[in-house]
């Protein structure tokens, strides 16, 4: 049977959206396979290429090091031959084991012609004339190195030996013997090398084809043969091909770089296990194979999508030619007048115009032409550009909000006629909604007339005026709040209406001025409610409230009429009053009114328990008679208030300091009404204040002046020496052996004797002088008109005398000595630098063997 094709029926069947869709994923999986294919690749020959990049470097690394251990053990031996050579005896150097050692060796040997041991360093067999080396020794060229095959020899232990070789040579060329260094192989294979990556096989591979050491898992082998021109042309395809080559020994694939060891037969061989240095590779070729796994089943998954949403958007055609018919009905049936317009901008993107897309019966009416559909906004209304109504459109359409304006009429069939516009953004346009609103337009504004009338009538009332709403509807809701109760309230217009008294104000005022409301609507009458509390954002007020109900047309209150009177400043002002007139008469402190000319007016009680005096004799007169200074306002005879100290004469004559402020009172036009004084006595303050100054200059364990009184009175002191011209001498005296007596007889001993030495020390000196203790056991003594130098050194040496005998205590009699310094002022001389001199010299002193005084050396 013949087959046949369809073509119109796939043609139909491809270019239906199930075929389309078909034909764009199966597209976009070839593309998704490809991709995923040349990726894979190109990572994996960037991969490979790193992997041949690292061996080769790993393989060059082992070169080196093997090298480096070939070569000190070669020139050990090049040593050790030389020596050998040298002598010709045949018989061991003491030297040959300090010179060589053992590092870098496991073993070396010298054997002679017939492979008898004659010197070693190491375990060593004690023939080595059946080993392969040693045969291979005969052989050799002078100076030749020879490196053997890997052996384990009898005698030496278990462990498996590379042996590098020279030849002995007699004076005449004939064969002497060998040296040979045997080198454990874990020596051959670097340490840095071996750990690179799990499963790395390293080797060191004779020219021969011989492997004389191989590591592998930890494990060292030797001995297997190996084609080396077979082996560098696998690994010749093997790099081209950029695959791995498997392992003879253990199956495992293995990446493979060689390099040659400079000066020696053999090669470094370093195979990298693919299954190791491959593992990134298998994991990004994991993620990528997965990766390509999902976007294949997002593909099917969106194409199933696509195919549902076709599916669904032939019936969304089918409802939209629904939906338009609907709504070419709904506009047709419109009570507005609706168009549908486009937006046409220029080349800046600036809106010129709208093209009228579509337009019902009423907006052809409306704008009294045939046909809108086709023609520009400003064609029909002219007018539109000067009116601002394009700036709408264009705002509306940024914004993407609906916006609702009123116009009135500009073209000659819309003059005196008000339009409700209602402007909705669409995708490329806007539509527009207009309606007549002409007859609503003129009574709103006849209503808001009358009520800007009411309100502008009663804000400048200065009484607070609103309204509460008595309806069931907005029962309790205000409806009207003036200016002055904003003010009484602290609470605007905006906050209130609308609002009920529960919402603004405290739940105790807002019951009380409910049950208010309750009685007046009761009652039907108006009621009056006085000094009310209330508290809002401005504090506690009082206020006087009167409530009038207003009735409606149907007889029914409608609202509340409230009319408040803030009182909290008249009760405030009467409280003030009442709570100032008892402060002052029962307040500590005397005070005294007089009048602008300072003429007394009136008086507290306390003024006349202060003074003595009685105000009926005191009123009329000048301050002056109550003792008290007249206040002439200060140097520029304007100040307001003086407060400082004064003097008071009382009526039996005492006189008082006190503390006294007198304030000028001035009326609201800046003229002096009133003198105010009030002051209180501070005569006692004033004595204790010098009693404390005195006891502050006082030490007060030995009742002499302290350091601070030393500080004053020095200063002095050297004033009037210097005007007198009279000699002056500071002494500095500290106790020697003082924390003695504290540390064995105890603080209270000590403090005893600090006061004995006091009493002593005042004994020694004139009255004249002036002794001080600065601090511990620290004294000075300020001597004025002290005569001559020699009378200073006479009164030293009495207060050495006074103060160097025993002390009589409760503890018992201590002995203390004084070491003194003395310092004899010179003119213009700084205190302080007396000081430090004297306090020099007494140190001087000390050092001296105290029980003495020294004398400062004079300034320069």
């Amino acid at each position: 049977m013949p087959f046949h094709v369809d073509l119109a029926s796939w043609r139909k069947r491809l270019n239906s959206s199930l075929g389309r869709i078909t034909i764009a994923v199966g597209l976009l999986l070839v593309l998704v396979a490809l991709n995923v294919q040349l990726l894979l690749r190109l990572e994996y020959q960037a991969d490979v290429e790193q992997i041949h990049t690292d061996a080769e470097r790993s393989a060059q690394k082992l070169a080196a090091h093997t090298s480096a251990v070939l070569d000190r053990a070669s020139q050990s031996l090049a040593l050790l031959t030389r020596l050998h050579e040298a002598t010709g005896t045949g018989r061991p150097l003491p030297q040959a084991a300090e010179l060589l050692g053992t590092e870098g060796l496991e073993a070396w040997l010298v054997a002679d012609a017939n492979g008898l041991v004659i010197e070693s360093g190491g375990k060593v067999p004690a023939s080595v004339k059946s080993t392969a080396f040693f045969r291979r020794a005969g052989k050799l060229e002078p100076g030749a190195v020879d490196l053997g095959e890997t052996e384990v020899l009898s005698g030496a232990g278990k462990q498996p030996l590379l042996p590098l070789t020279r030849r002995l040579n007699g004076p005449s060329g004939e064969f002497l013997g060998c040296v040979t260094a045997l080198i454990a192989l874990p020596q051959l294979i670097s340490p840095e090398v071996r750990h690179e990556a799990s499963g790395t096989a390293l080797s060191l591979l004779g020219r021969d084809g011989r492997i004389r050491a191989r590591f592998l898992e930890d494990k060292f082998s030797h001995g297997e043969l190996v084609d080396l021109v077979k082996m560098r042309e696998r690994l010749a395809t093997s790099r081209e091909q950029l695959e791995p080559l498997a392992s003879r020994l253990d199956g495992q694939r293995r990446f493979i770089a060689t390099a040659d060891l400079p000066r020696y037969p053999a090669v470094a061989l370093v195979g990298l296990r693919a299954e190791s240095v491959l593992a990134n590779y298998q994991r990004h070729r994991q993620r990528v194979l997965l990766t390509a796994l999902v976007v294949t089943a997002l593909l099917l998954g969106a194409a199933v999508l696509l195919f549902m949403q076709s599916r669904r958007l032939e019936a969304s055609r089918h409802r939209l030619r629904a939906a338009e018919a609907r709504l070419r009905a709904t506009l047709d049936g419109s009570l507005d007048a609706v168009l549908v317009m486009r937006a046409q901008h220029d080349a800046r993107g600036q809106l010129t115009d709208l093209l009228v897309i579509d337009a019902n019966a009423r907006a052809t009416a409306l704008l009294n032409v045939r046909e809108p559909i086709g023609q520009q906004f400003s064609a029909l209304l002219p007018a539109a550009r000067e009116s601002g109504i394009l700036q709408e459109f264009e705002l509306a359409m940024a914004s993407g909000q609906t916006m609702v304006s009123e116009r009135l009429g500009h073209s000659p069939h819309l003059v005196d006629r008000w339009l409700q516009h209602q402007i909705v953004p669409l995708d490329d346009g806007v539509a527009l909604f207009s309606r007549d609103i002409s007859e609503r337009y003129h009574t709103e504004r006849a209503q808001a007339e009358q009520r800007r009338f009411l309100q502008n009538l009663l804000d400048v009332l200065p009484l607070a005026v609103y309204a509460k709403s008595t309806r069931p509807a907005t029962m309790g809701r205000y409806m009207f709040w003036n200016r002055a109760a904003e003010r009484c309230f602290g609470m605007t217009a905006e906050q209130v209406v609308g609002h009920t008294g529960q919402e603004l104000f405290d739940p105790a005022d807002a019951a009380r001025f409910d049950a208010q409301v309750a009685l007046v609507l009761a009652e039907r009458r108006p009621r009056r409610f006085s000094d009310q509390l209330a508290v809002s954002s401005g504090g506690r007020q009082y206020l006087d409230i009167l409530k009038v109900p207003v009735m409606g047309d149907d007889g029914q209150v409608d609202h509340l009429l409230v009319v408040a009177e803030d009182v909290t400043e008249k009760r405030g002002s009467a409280e003030r009053l009442r709570l100032g007139s008892r402060v002052l008469a029962e307040t500590a402190d005397a005070v005294l009114i007089c009048d602008a000319q300072d003429q007394i007016i009136d008086c507290n009680p306390a003024f006349g328990h202060l003074t003595g005096h009685h105000i009926g004799a005191l009123v009329g007169r000048p301050v002056s008679a109550a003792g008290l200074p007249l206040f002439d306002g200060g140097p520029d005879g304007d100040a307001v208030r003086w407060v400082g100290e004064s003097r008071l004469v009382c009526s039996d004559g005492r006189v008082l300091d006190i503390w006294l402020s007198v304030n000028r009172i001035h009326d609201g036009e800046g003229q002096l009404t009133h003198h105010a004084r009030v002051f209180s006595d501070i005569s006692a303050l004033k004595r204790h204040q010098a009693e404390l100054d005195e006891m502050a200059r006082l030490d007060s364990l030995t009742g002499l002046p302290n350091r601070r009184s030393f500080d004053e009175r020095l200063p002095e002191a050297l004033a009037r020496a210097g005007r007198s011209k009279h000699l002056l001498a500071l002494l500095f005296i500290d106790l020697d052996g003082f924390k003695k007596v504290n540390d064995t007889m105890g603080h209270a001993a000590g403090d005893q004797l600090l006061c004995a030495v006091a009493e002593r020390l005042k004994a020694c000196v004139r009255t004249v002088d002036a002794v001080f203790r600065l601090g511990g056991d620290e004294f000075t003594v300020i001597v004025e008109d002290a005569g001559s130098q020699a009378d200073v050194g006479r009164l030293c040496e009495r207060i050495l005398e006074f103060l160097s005998q025993p002390h009589l205590l409760a503890a018992g009699r201590p002995v203390v000595t004084p070491s003194v310094g003395v310092a004899l002022a010179t003119p213009g001389e700084a205190p302080d630098s007396l000081l430090r001199r004297a306090d020099d010299a007494m140190y001087a002193a000390k050092r001296a063997g105290k029980a003495r005084y020294c004398v400062a050396r004079p300034l320069d």
